[in-house]
């Protein structure tokens, strides 16, 4: 599958209208599990429509692959996350056309967190993620 430099799909996603945050990925505290959450639900009713659509991300923050499966994020259900040489993840419908879908930079210095979710859970964000499938 051919990768596209980080900058060329940012400007292309720009380009066409859809450079705004679509999802985030963040982590429950403790490492205990990552998710997947649209942007229009930053906030604990999003934590919990994340579990609810099995949007948990599979892998570990910083390892070369991380997946999605049978989740429902802004209708897209299987996602594989593939990590480039500075960072960011590139990512592709999973046994799609091999057609990148968008990108997820590192986000942890926004310190974005969302706290007492879940039976007191916090979660804190590590990725910001830019695609054109949310905005549809």
């Amino acid at each position: 599958m051919k990768f596209l430099s980080p900058s060329a799909l940012v400007l292309s996603l720009w380009a066409a209208g859809f450079a705004s945050a679509d999802f985030h990925i963040i982590e429950q505290s403790k490492g205990r599990g990552k998710f997947a959450i649209p942007s229009n639900k930053y906030n604990c009713g999003g934590v919990i429509y994340s579990k609810d659509h099995n949007n948990d991300i599979k892998g570990a923050i910083g390892s070369s692959f991380m997946s999605m499966r049978d989740g429902n994020l802004c209708g897209a259900k299987d996602l594989d996350f593939y990590k480039q040489s500075d960072g960011t993840y590139v990512f592709y419908i999973h046994n799609g056309d091999g057609t990148a879908q968008g990108q997820c930079f590192h986000n942890e210095a926004s310190k974005g967190k969302i706290k007492n979710c879940d039976k007191g859970g916090s979660y804190v964000e590590k990725f910001v993620c830019y695609t054109y499938f949310c905005n549809k």
